[in-house]
């Protein structure tokens, strides 16, 4: 009696089982499909999800889902105290390197030249102009060249930034120069080097011997260790160039979209701007864009400054080479985001680094980046266009 009561409780439990899982029921509702929308700006990438229903009459659900996945800028520890830039690497006591380049135009295109902080250009005799570059990270230079030869001013501009100076060759006066004020140097002519300097052949056999000195960033790292050249900054030296801060833009009153300089009969040089990049694209010989030859890209600077020195040949010079004076005071511009703004430089001594002011007397700031600097007759000051049409 007793097995047979407990086989009918047995019974009557698995059938409440069986109905109670008959009444759990699969959802009849379509599925809901998700699509993805990518949306790109210049500043943030946000990823957009929208569930919808595709052909039901089920309501209407949605969800937005925000993600940025754009990753903020490194910020990066130390700062270039010739650009402004971030680095990765403190260079605040270090020596930069400054290399005079070939600025003929049978020597064009120069390479390496776009890996440069700062670019001078000043003229020669004949009315040619010469560069020199100055570059802080100099160990890591690509190829550059042609190199050239120095004149004596060219010893003022590196001194401003208490430079390690690379050149090949020199005039008389460059080379008095040197040695009077024992001027630290690597010559690709007069000195000789285990693996600084080298003759390009293409460049030997198309433009001439004296347009075919190279050299490279570990070239010139090796010739400044085999010298024994001081590395570190004169104690207490100040960069002649002051930068804003990284969130900050200059612009002035003044547009500058397109500054036309004529050096001379053989060179015009041309800065103008570009709005996309916030940059001045360089044009030399009368329209011709500046090219970096190993890169094929045209030269970009943040800011353009222009400057003014009294220049004359020397007299009785056999070969009209001139004299730039360095020494003194005088009047510029400054040019920046498409306008500029009236300067004025003041250099006590052929190596006392140049001071900048600005229209108000104070040091003048020039924004982030790369620097083109313009050493200028003061003739041809009233010939400058800030805004000239091709």
């Amino acid at each position: 009696m007793t097995r047979c009561l407990k086989f009918i409780f047995a019974a009557v439990l698995c059938a409440l089982v069986l109905t109670s899982c008959a009444l759990v029921r699969t959802p009849t509702d379509p599925p809901i499909e998700t699509t993805a929308t990518t949306e790109s700006t210049t500043e943030t990438t946000d990823i957009t999800t929208e569930a919808t229903t595709a052909e039901s009459s089920a309501p209407e659900s949605s969800t937005e889902v925000s993600t940025d996945t754009e990753e903020p800028p490194e910020v990066l520890p130390y700062v270039n105290p010739l650009t402004g830039e971030g680095m990765k690497t403190d260079f605040s006591n270090r020596r930069p390197a400054a290399i005079m380049i070939n600025n003929i135009k049978i020597s064009c295109p120069q390479n390496g030249v776009g890996s440069a902080d700062i670019i001078y250009e000043c003229l020669a005799e004949g009315g040619l102009t010469r560069l020199m570059m100055v570059s802080m990270d100099y160990e890591n230079l690509p190829e550059v060249g042609s190199i050239r030869s120095s004149r004596d001013y060219f010893l003022d501009f590196a001194a401003d930034y208490d430079a390690l100076y690379v050149h090949a060759g020199a005039s008389q006066y460059a080379y008095i120069a040197i040695s009077e004020r024992k001027v630290q140097n690597l010559d690709g002519v007069n000195m000789w080097f285990p693996s600084t300097f080298y003759q390009d052949p293409d460049r030997k056999k198309n433009m001439g011997y004296e347009h075919s000195t190279m050299t490279t960033g570990e070239g010139i790292a090796s010739g400044i260790k085999y010298k024994r050249y001081r590395t570190a900054l004169t104690e207490g030296f100040d960069y002649p160039l002051d930068f804003v801060s990284f969130d900050t833009v200059l612009t002035y009153e003044n547009k500058a979209k397109h500054i036309r300089i004529p050096f001379s009969g053989v060179q015009t040089t041309d800065f103008v701007y570009d709005a996309d990049t916030g940059t001045y694209l360089r044009y030399q010989f009368d329209g011709e864009k500046h090219i970096d030859g190993l890169t094929n890209e045209q030269l970009a600077f943040e800011n353009v400054l222009i400057y003014f020195c009294e220049t004359g040949e020397i007299t009785g010079d056999p070969k009209y080479r001139i004299e730039v004076g360095t020494i003194g005071e005088g009047t510029g511009y400054y040019a920046a985001n498409g306008t500029y703004t009236q300067i004025t430089w003041k250099k006590e001594s052929h190596t006392d680094p140049i001071k900048f002011y600005d229209a108000d007397g104070e040091p003048l700031l020039l924004n982030v980046g790369k620097t083109f600097i313009s050493v200028c007759p003061t003739t041809v000051e009233e010939s400058i266009s800030f805004n000239y049409e091709w």
